[in-house]
Formats: C-alpha cells, sequence, structure tokens
C-alpha cells in the first residue's frame, strides 16, 4: 500500500509543479495564513537548593505575575529535580494544574503548558530525604495578539462551533490534527524555530475579547524533539509532520485520551466537485469567543489535483494546519496552507498527500516514533468470585517496564496459574483466534492468544503481579505482543476447575 500511494503521489508531485507555476502568475491575492511571533518577557525566578522537609509538605517557589495578560507559558533555565520530586504549576484564574517529573520536564523542553490568566503558582514537591532540588525561570510567553486573515468563500461565513477530538490547536493560532496515537500534520509555515510549541485539544471557547483561552494542561501535548520535518515552500509545498511526547499528567498520547485520528490518503481519482470539510482554529468575525475556537465548513473541491488542493470552503487566519478530510469524514487529504477565497470567486489552497515529499516525511515520522500502548480485548470465563481479569500497566517503551496483573480469582486460597505470552491474537498453528476451549472441557471459555512462552504466575488470594523488562532493542520497537492468564479453581463454573482471563495486549513504542 505504502508503495502504490508513494507512485501515485510522485506523478501527483510533478503535476503539481508545472500548475503551481501556472497558478502563482494569474493569481491576484494569496496569503499564507502566517500565525503572529509569539511574545516574550525575561523573568527571573529562583527557587535556589531546596531539601525535602521532615514533614514531607510542599514548598512554595513563589508566583508569577504578569498583569493584563491573558495567558502564561513558563520557561525554565535550571531544573534539578531529584528521583520522585515533582514541580506543581497552578493557575490561579481558573485552578488548572501541571505536574512535572524529572524525565517529563525534559521531554517538554522545559517549557510549561499554557495557562489562561496572568498569574501561575509553583511549587516544589520534593521527595522524601531528597536534596538539592532546584528549579529557575528565565522567560515567559504571554498572550499572542491575533490580527485577522480572510478567506471566506460566501457572503457570510457559514462554518459553525465543532468539537472534532482529533483536531487540535497548535499553540494560541495555527490547527494540527492526528492521524495515529501521537503523529500531528500541520503547515510548515506555523512552525516556530524556537521551540515550546504545545498542541492543544478539547479548547475551549475564546473570553469576550477573543483572546486564545487553553484547555487543562492534561488537553496540551509537547512535541518530540527531534521528530519535526517542516517545509516552508509555498503553495503547494507547505507541511510539517512531528509526534507527541506522552503528556506530563497522564502519561498517555494524545491519540489515546481522543480516542481516534484521521486516515491519511489520497484524494480519489475523477473527484471533482466532492464535498470537502476543513475544521480548524481560524479566527472570527461572527462572534469573538468563537475566534481561536474550534469551527468547521464543508464545501467542493475545486480541482483534480491531489497534491495543490483547491477548494472552496471558507478559513481565516489561525485556519493553517487544518485538515482537508474526505466526504467519508475519517479520510485526510492533505492540510490547509494559504487562503484566495472571495465571495465571487477565487479558491483556498492546501498541500495534498500526493506532494511526494510531504507522504514520505509522514510515513518516516510514523516508522520512526512508535507509540506504546497498552489494551484488553476478549472475555474470560467465571469462577465463584467473578471473571478473572488480566490487564498491563506501566510504560511500554524500548527499555521500560510494563506489569500485568491478574484479580478476581478466588480470594480464598492460592491458586496455581500460567502468564502465557505470544505475538498473535489473530491465529495460532493456522485455528483462528479465539478458540472454543469447550473442545478440551472448558465451556464458556476461550484461548484469545497464541500461546509461546509461559510464567508460572500463581495468585495470592485473589491477585497475582509479574513485572515484564522490555529490552532496550531496536527489532522490539512496534512489535506487540499479547497475554492471557490461566488459573486453577475448584469453583469454576465450566466445571473443569480452571478459570482464565481476557487477553491483554501490549505494542512497544520509544
Amino acid at each position: 500500500m505504502h508503495a502504490m500511494l508513494a507512485g501515485l503521489a510522485a506523478h501527483a508531485g510533478r503535476t503539481a509543479a508545472a500548475f503551481a507555476l501556472a497558478l502563482t502568475a494569474t493569481t491576484a491575492v494569496l496569503t499564507a495564513q502566517e500565525p503572529p511571533p509569539p511574545t516574550y518577557v525575561p523573568w527571573s525566578l529562583d527557587s535556589g537548593f531546596v531539601d525535602a522537609r521532615a514533614d514531607g509538605a510542599p514548598i512554595h517557589v513563589g508566583d508569577v505575575h504578569y498583569p493584563g495578560t491573558s495567558s502564561l507559558q513558563l520557561w525554565f533555565s535550571v531544573r534539578t529535580l531529584q528521583p520522585g520530586t515533582r514541580l506543581r504549576l497552578q493557575s490561579m484564574h481558573d485552578g488548572a494544574v501541571q505536574w512535572f517529573d524529572q524525565y517529563s520536564l525534559s521531554d517538554y523542553g522545559n517549557v510549561s503548558a499554557f495557562f489562561n490568566g496572568d498569574t501561575v503558582r509553583i511549587e516544589l514537591w520534593p521527595a522524601a530525604g531528597s536534596i538539592g532540588n532546584r528549579i529557575a525561570l528565565s522567560k515567559l510567553r504571554i498572550g499572542d495578539v491575533i490580527t485577522p486573515t480572510e478567506g471566506i468563500c460566501q457572503t457570510t461565513d457559514i462554518r459553525v462551533p465543532s468539537s472534532d477530538p482529533r483536531t487540535g490547536r497548535l499553540d494560541g493560532c495555527c490547527t494540527a490534527f492526528l492521524v495515529d496515537e501521537r503523529t500531528l500534520c500541520s503547515a510548515g509555515h506555523c512552525i516556530g524555530s524556537i521551540g515550546g510549541q504545545l498542541v492543544h485539544f478539547n479548547v475551549p471557547l475564546s473570553d469576550a475579547g477573543g483572546n486564545a483561552q487553553y484547555p487543562p494542561p492534561q488537553d496540551q501535548y509537547a512535541l518530540r524533539q527531534g521528530s519535526l520535518t517542516s517545509v516552508n515552500g509555498g503553495l503547494g509545498n507547505d507541511y510539517a509532520v512531528m509526534s507527541t511526547v506522552r503528556n506530563s499528567n497522564t502519561g498517555l498520547y494524545p491519540g489515546q485520551a481522543q480516542g481516534s485520528w484521521f486516515t491519511p490518503a489520497l484524494v480519489p481519482p475523477g473527484s471533482q466537485g466532492m464535498l470537502w470539510t476543513v475544521v480548524g482554529y481560524g479566527t472570527s468575525g461572527v462572534n469573538a469567543t468563537w475566534s481561536l475556537a474550534q469551527k468547521s465548513a464543508s464545501g467542493p473541491r475545486a480541482t483534480t489535483n491531489n497534491a495543490l488542493l483547491q477548494f472552496r470552503i471558507s478559513v481565516t487566519g489561525c485556519n493553517s494546519g487544518s485538515p482537508v478530510i474526505g466526504t467519508n469524514g475519517t479520510d485526510v487529504h492533505g492540510v490547509v496552507t494559504h487562503a484566495g477565497c472571495t465571495a465571487t470567486g477565487g479558491s483556498n489552497y492546501g498541500t495534498g498527500l500526493g506532494l511526494a515529499a510531504y507522504l514520505q516525511a509522514l510515513q518516516g515520522v510514523q516508522q520512526t516514533f512508535v507509540a506504546g500502548t497498552l489494551g484488553v480485548f476478549g472475555q474470560g470465563c467465571p469462577g465463584a468470585f467473578g471473571t478473572p481479569q488480566l490487564a498491563f500497566s506501566g510504560v511500554p517503551d524500548l527499555g521500560g517496564s510494563v506489569t500485568a496483573t491478574v484479580t478476581n480469582t478466588d480470594a480464598a486460597v492460592d491458586s496455581i496459574g500460567v502468564l502465557s505470552l505470544g505475538v498473535s491474537n489473530t491465529s495460532w498453528n493456522g485455528t483462528p483466534l479465539p478458540i472454543d476451549l469447550g473442545l478440551v472441557g472448558l465451556p464458556g471459555c476461550s484461548l484469545h492468544i497464541a500461546p509461546e512462552l509461559d510464567f508460572a504466575l500463581s495468585t495470592n488470594f485473589g491477585v497475582a503481579s509479574l513485572v515484564l523488562a522490555i529490552p532496550n532493542q531496536p527489532p522490539f520497537l512496534g512489535a506487540s505482543f499479547y497475554g492471557q492468564h490461566f488459573a486453577l479453581d475448584a469453583t469454576a463454573v465450566n466445571g473443569g476447575g480452571i478459570v482464565t482471563t481476557n487477553g491483554a495486549r501490549m505494542r512497544i513504542g520509544n
């Protein structure tokens, strides 16, 4: 599939280059919907070296107060957080809280989430017995002032508020969208050169003055350092692909928290005039609270080119980076980049996945930065104490560890058990899974995995756990493993004296 898409993309890319030259010569007004430059102010606040208190109480470092700004982002110049020590940041406007430890603050590039309001409280929560914790600020990023640009295709702006969970706002002005658990696409001209950019989901309406408001920190994600490919090459060659880190509060990637993402796809042949949808965070002249909040509209495709996209769908400043969504609502064909629409003619523009370099960059990021994920599937078969459950927990990344935990077995006794692991949950020795174990005297039970490796794991009065170390070796990246637990249980409803759990799965990430 990737080879076929890449071949089509190469052909479309050559067509797009010639088309773009002709278009540039004949189009009167085209504007890249550039975000404003960020505004920073120097700020000095240093906790000094902080040791844990005997009573374990947190230590108030100070309040950052910048009067009049609608939002604040904190930039740290010094971070020495001993193992187990946490940094707590809280907006005094709405109470939103962000937590960091030594690893997550590094992942975020030593910058905080964006907080609503003009005051953020900083606290250190030292680990018991720890000494020499320290945090220091160097500057603040304050709320952006947005100057609208227009690309309205009708006499009035017909966009309406929306809540697509797959589409986020990049900083205060630009849009980005998910194509898997952790990979984002946006416009190349949206990407800053100095770091600190975050993508936000579940964004609230703006304030009455049209100033961007931010969701709580658990809905804000930093970009993974080293993952970005960004090209700001003008019409038909403007795109960015990147990966995110885990959220510092929840430990989740955005796609895991949001529950869905788009499917990258080339535009189907012969689809001129088909209806597309654009979802994004453009400014609004209709309602100030709608500015920089999510809105959507649909309209017709204007040409058949699948590398340089044209469409009559209204966009405004900060819509750059929005997904161009196919008719089925699932496929995404490219990213919004330029405005050229008026009430009487013209089109708005995007860079499509038919551009070979864009498609290749996206595939490269997805192959290099893989989301480690955990999940469950299937059903177990019960004993008198309920249906046993198996779950994996932890961070399934290279060099990390995952804990397998079994619950709901016989709470009155220790029961002999086995945890089986394998690399498939679709077939075992040529037989499709799941397999009905009634064939071997366990009616109501199913084999959900292809067992290849067994661990003795007896339950201790209803509960058992086992830590599984993940090798820090490249061949394991992206590999999936599946588990199921089996235990002796005289109370088994099936009469066979054995109960089974559901299946659990993990995919190894980085």
